[in-house]
């Protein structure tokens, strides 16, 4: 029977020692503590004499299979310097924290509710990081999550673009409210890595004047509703997220009233529309298109650009049903992949290349930088033959003499 502790207090060159042995000590190591008087020595030790008989006596007839357990956990953590009472610390602590945690799908679905009232495409975004989220994670508490399971799924090594970039944003905001809540480590989402982008991916990219007018033609064609909403960002240069918010009382013959509620800075703007504009507004008087969005990639790919449709695959099924046949395929892309606010950064090119002063683009573009940002951006990236070009697109096929196109 291992023998009973004394605590024994012992005067030494130091001050007053009272030596703890290591099965008792918190560390696991043997400890000597000092005291200045012996008064407050005796008094400790007498307070370890009654903590034994609480807890440590019990030590004395522990039963063999948890020794042998103590034992080999003991020779484990050796290497790592590590101690049997510090480690069951570390354990009680991860269980508390996944006791407090929550299961992502419940964590989202909290996170969404708490985030109505909201803009509309606000959260828009947060639902689609939120399908990702729950369908790679279901159940499993947050606090089981890495930063590499998250990464591996908003943000994969190799893929790169805006709606990458916005999925991470997405998903930093649900983490950071969940970590508020306590059921994460906000620490965790820091090793999160955005995608590297090079300088050239900096760089804009425009339609040509012949890719603009098959734009708008395939819009005439098949979509009515859509051509105003085109003509509005080819030749006014107004935002996406603008138009979504843009009525028909705003746009009349005497120019485009963007309110502080529809632009994107919140600060009000006048467009004065260009005679091109006109003329297609004369035809087409702007009224928001219904379906926009399903409505603006059945455009862009039948006018030749790589992109899913599937209100495109939907009325070829609707088709085939009706005919009894199977469904046709749609036509092979001619282009590349759709580039990013192409619409509006082809206005802008094609205005500056005609000669508009840069001052009032900034204005109506709603910049609040300076004019130095449209010049990196937009001076030469359109000839003024092709600026010509692209302000004698009219509707239905028609062209104006040169000299009235800019």
């Amino acid at each position: 029977m291992p023998k009973r502790p004394q605590f024994t207090v012992v005067k030494t060159s130091e001050g007053w020692r009272v030596n703890v042995p290591a099965s008792l000590a918190e560390s696991g190591k043997r400890e000597r503590y000092f005291h200045q008087t012996r008064d407050k020595a005796q008094q400790y030790a007498s307070e370890l004499r009654e903590k034994y008989k609480q807890h440590g006596e019990a030590a004395a007839i522990i039963r063999p299979s948890l020794a042998e357990a103590a034992t080999q956990a003991e020779k484990i953590l050796k290497p790592w310097r590590i101690s049997l009472v510090e480690a069951a610390r570390m354990v009680a602590e991860i269980k508390e924290r996944e006791n407090a945690s929550k299961p992502a799908n419940e964590a989202i679905d909290a996170w969404l509710l708490a985030c109505e009232g909201l803009r509309a495409r606000t959260l828009d975004g947060y639902r689609q990081v939120s399908r990702k989220l729950k369908a790679a994670f279901n159940d499993t508490l947050l606090t089981s999550i890495g930063a590499e399971d998250i990464q591996n799924i908003i943000a994969p090594p190799g893929i790169t673009g805006a709606a990458v970039l916005g999925r991470i944003r997405n998903a930093r905001a649900f983490w950071r409210w969940a970590a508020k809540k306590g059921w994460c480590d906000a620490d965790v989402f820091k090793a999160v890595e955005a995608p590297k982008n090079g300088r050239h991916q900096n760089e804009i990219a425009i339609l040509t004047p012949t890719e603009a007018k098959c734009l708008l033609q395939v819009a005439e064609a098949h979509y009515p509703d859509a051509v105003a909403s085109y003509a509005l960002q080819l030749f006014a240069g107004i935002r996406v997220e603008e138009l979504r918010r843009l009525e028909a009382r705003h746009v009349t013959e005497g120019g485009i009233e963007m309110s502080a509620d529809i632009t994107k800075r919140g600060r009000r703007r006048h467009i004065n529309p260009h005679p091109t504009l006109s003329a297609w507004l004369a035809i087409y008087p702007y009224s928001p298109c219904p379906n926009w969005r399903e409505v603006d990639k059945a455009c862009r790919r039948l006018a030749g650009w790589n992109l899913d449709s599937r209100l495109l695959e939907k009325q070829a099924a609707q088709a085939a049903a009706e005919n009894g046949s199977e469904p046709e395929q749609l036509p092979v892309p001619t282009l590349g992949r759709w580039p990013q606010n192409a619409l509006r950064h082809s206005h802008a090119s094609y205005a500056v290349a005609a000669g508009a002063p840069l001052e009032s683009l900034l204005f109506e573009f709603g910049h609040t930088q300076n004019p130095s940002v449209l010049r990196e951006h937009y001076i030469g990236r359109a000839s003024k033959k092709d600026a010509i070009e692209f302000f004698k697109i009219r509707p239905k096929g028609e062209e104006v003499p040169s000299i009235v196109a800019v």
